[in-house]
Parts: structure tokens; sequence; C-alpha cells
């Protein structure tokens, strides 16, 4: 089947559209037994919405981690454990914090600088769901904050969907405990290396959904300079 989703330029896409899109999801996931076959239709689904619409890649999962679908959750938390096996999680770009910079010039600024080129000729990297949204709502990026509240709320969801692969629960954990402590590549700021460990903390202990979310909100808190605007996801 088609693991097609809702239009990547809809903002906001009614929760029909997104239920629909995520049976469809599942539906191209149960097709074939082959992992790599499951992989490859996830990260096609991640590529077709495009670098600027991997929320709606975030809310997708986070429509089948709602669902009471057991064979769903567990369906696609393998997927994403066999892609964490390969290192291959599918990702979406930010950018770097503190790498955007204003363009060359000796007069005004006009608006038009400020387009595409302005952001998109910044440093970015490729960031899996957890990471994706641990940057998004702590460092300043080519997008709008994301909420304390969304950060949660998302954050919650994707750990208890990836806890139904042991894979995916044994070895996330590993791998945003290796990016907290690289302090070399310049993609986090401490602020998110400290999020990081202690989202890695208290999912390698065991603890549930809410209390590692939690754990992510203790470990920096206040980090959110006062005045910035915040969307939810």
């Amino acid at each position: 089947m088609n693991a097609s989703a809702p239009d990547p330029a809809a903002s906001a896409p009614d929760p029909a559209a997104l239920r629909a899109a995520a049976g469809r999801l599942v539906s191209a996931l149960a097709a074939h037994t082959d992992p790599e076959y499951r992989l490859a239709v996830l990260k096609r689904l991640s590529r077709r919405l495009g670098e600027e619409s991997y929320p709606m890649f975030l809310r997708l999962l986070g429509v089948v981690a709602e669902s009471d679908d057991e064979r769903a959750k567990r369906l696609l938390a393998e997927t994403l454990g066999a892609a964490l096996q390969r290192m291959d999680l599918p990702g979406g770009a930010l950018s770097s914090w503190g790498a955007t910079r204003l363009p060359d010039s000796t007069g005004p600024i006009s608006a038009g600088a400020l387009s595409g080129q302005f952001f998109g000729a910044t440093p970015r990297r490729l960031l899996g769901p957890v990471e994706y949204l641990a940057v998004w709502h702590l460092q300043r990026t080519q997008r709008t904050p994301l909420g304390t509240e969304a950060f949660r709320t998302s954050l919650e969801r994707l750990v208890e969907l990836l806890n139904h692969s042991e894979e995916a629960r044994t070895l996330y954990p590993q791998k945003l405990a290796a990016d907290a402590s690289n302090e070399l590549e310049g993609a986090y700021t401490r602020a998110t290396r400290e999020r990081l460990a202690a989202v890695a903390a208290a999912w390698k202990a065991g603890k549930p959904p809410p209390e590692v979310a939690q754990a992510a909100l203790d470990a920096a808190a206040g980090e959110t300079p006062g005045g910035w605007v915040v969307r939810d996801l």
C-alpha cells in the first residue's frame, strides 16, 4: 500500500486526515516482514514530506502512539529499532545553534535577504525524532521554538511508542547518551546535551514515559530565554 501522508503544505491537517495517513503508513509497514523494506517505507515517507515538514512525520508517529492498536505500535517501534541498529533513523534537519548570520552587506538589509537563503546556508544536521524535539525546543533554529508542553507531550508519546520494541528501548538511550557526551560536533548546546543525558538516564533506568519526559524538563529548567515565541507541534 502507499504510505502517503497529508499534504506537507497543510499546516494543521484535521485529525481524521492524520489518522488516515497513519493507518496507511502502518498498512504499508505490515505488507512485508522484511525489516529493510519497512525501514525503506518509513524513510521514504520522511523524505517525501521534506525537511520543513518533518514535524508532520513526528505527528504521525504520535498518532500511532496515542492509538490503542498495540500491533501497530509494535510494528512501528520495531522498524525504528531496526533503524537504530543500522544508525539510520529517519531524520529532520535543524540549523545549528548560533550558525545563522546576517547576509554580507554594507547597507540596509532588505526583507528579501532574509528568505530561504538566509537560513538555507547555515550548517544543519539530520536529527532523529527525540533529538529533533530537544533541539527544536531548546535552541535557536530556523523554526519557531517548540513550547514546553508540546515538547513534554511529544517526547512522552515517542518514548511510549519506542518501548514497544526491546531493541529501540535499549538502543535509543545508548545513542542519546553518546550524543550528550560529544561536545566537539557543535550540534547541541550544553543545555541540550544535559537534557539528552537526562532522557537517556531515565529511559535506561526503566522509568515510565511521563517520568522520562519530566526528567528532560527538570534537567534544564528555565533554559529557554524569556520572551521567546513558542509553538505547539
